[in-house]
């Protein structure tokens, strides 16, 4: 069975009900002894006495004798009236105490008797007495004794004194401490299922509903809320998705009219920054539709060749590098490296990391595109580079390492959304050349579809 919190429910309604049923029986138990006190104690006397008496026989040269014990000494003081007789089959007799003269006879052929209760509650003037066989250092005995410690009706030492109450009450709660567990969490794992399904909900998988089969009623309209929650949560993400997807759209068609006019510009510094600009604003609308077409399942996962990838980025990136007065190669340890993804959107980021470069490296920057034979494509320069206390944040959307830098900061942040959607990763070094290096690492050849 599953290990549980001190505070979990389970634990908490299996002590309640546990408690309770054991109140529950000791008040029976004590209802009950009213009528039952007078068969189980015949005439009231406390037969616990008569273990206080075997305790203290021993057999002394051949005979019977009485040690003073503690609790048979607390007797005497308390009682003055008591008395006893303890008889053995092998040894003679003793007594002590004041015996009433009518229990001789029986206390003549104690021998013969193994239980007995001497008296009557409706003759009170008559001192009862008990008859109990005994196991002591001397051997088995039977024991006579009155005048001793009486149960005063309705006691829980009189319940407590019966094995059989005690040993009943046990075993009842012991089974309930193993049952209500069992029960409970037979009757919760509704619950647990619909825990374990709402720990596997995250923003790749919408649509996902907890299951309303055998929860119990009084927690179906949490559950009925928690899916109305997530139901309003697919429909703002969906709203979202939609109005990206548009904007970019939208964005595409003014994008081409600058390109083209720019491209009429008589050649110069300004019209290669222009295009420069452009080239970034067209690749930035370009990666917020490849994020939607991931969210919005419609990516093409299929497997492909990481070097041809990313030795065609770079080729497409030349002459922008080149206007830009920048140098820019590609190498690579490994003829293939087949990875699984949609290579749209990864091809789109392994350019961004080579605009990214072009901004930030400075003039005369030089790049190098690089791909691992363990499914790695790097881009690094020789700029400036990026401290250690910067590089945990560059991911953040709308950061930048220099405020005064052109771009809204969103491009890192676009690259990163494209590599954990292909379950890769990116991180940001040193390069050998002295400035930053980009590194995405890809599950090679592995499905990466949720």
């Amino acid at each position: 069975m599953t290990r549980r919190r001190w505070n979990s429910l389970t634990v908490r309604l299996t002590r309640k009900l546990v408690l309770w049923q054991v109140v529950t029986l000791v008040i029976f138990a004590l209802i009950a002894s009213i009528p039952a006190s007078r068969f189980e104690f015949g005439v009231g006397l406390d037969d616990r006495v008569v273990k206080v008496i075997a305790d203290a026989v021993r057999l002394e040269d051949g005979s019977l004798a009485m040690a003073s014990t503690k609790d048979l000494e607390a007797v005497r003081r308390t009682h003055p009236d008591f008395w006893f007789h303890v008889a053995s089959n092998t040894y003679a007799g003793l007594s002590e105490g004041p015996i009433p003269p009518d229990f001789a006879p029986a206390i003549d052929n104690v021998i013969y008797v193994s239980y007995a209760d001497f008296g009557s509650y409706d003759q009170p003037n008559i001192n009862p007495a008990i008859i109990r066989q005994a196991n002591t250092e001397a051997g088995p005995v039977h024991i006579a004794t009155g005048g001793g410690p009486r149960f005063e009706g309705v006691s829980l030492g009189l319940l407590l004194a019966n094995r059989y109450f005690v040993g009943f009450s046990a075993a009842l709660s012991l089974m309930l401490m193993i049952a209500i567990p069992i029960t409970l969490q037979r009757e919760l794992r509704g619950l647990s299922r619909a825990a374990d399904e709402a720990g596997r909900i995250d923003v790749d998988q919408r649509g996902v509903r907890l299951s309303q089969r055998e929860i119990p009623e009084e927690m179906l309209p949490l559950v009925r809320a928690i899916n109305a929650a997530l139901a309003r949560l697919d429909e703002g993400i969906e709203r979202r998705q939609r109005f990206m997807a548009d904007a970019a759209h939208e964005l595409r068609t003014p994008i081409a009219i600058l390109q083209m006019r720019i491209d009429l510009l008589p050649r110069g510094a300004e019209r290669e920054q222009l295009l420069l600009d452009v080239a970034r604003l067209s690749n930035l609308a370009d990666q917020l539709l490849d994020l939607q077409r991931i969210d919005m399942g419609q990516s093409n996962f299929d497997t492909f060749d990481l070097v041809k990838l990313a030795e065609s980025a770079t080729a497409d990136m030349a002459p922008l590098v080149i206007a830009a007065n920048d140098e820019i190669s590609f190498e690579s340890d490994a003829e293939n490296v087949l990875v699984r993804g949609d290579r749209v959107a990864l091809s789109r980021a392994v350019t961004n990391l080579i605009q990214n470069a072009i901004t930030h490296a400075g003039a005369a920057a030089r790049i190098i595109v690089s791909v691992g034979p363990s499914g790695t494509v790097t881009v690094s320069d020789n700029g400036p580079g990026i401290s250690p206390e910067q590089r945990t944040r560059i991911f953040d959307p709308f950061y930048r390492v220099k405020p005064s830098t052109r771009g809204a900061g969103l491009g890192l942040n676009l690259v990163q959304e494209i590599v954990l959607r292909h379950r890769g990763t990116i991180k940001a070094t040193d390069s050998k050349l002295g400035g930053a290096a980009f590194t995405i690492a890809l599950p090679p050849d592995e499905p990466t579809e949720t």
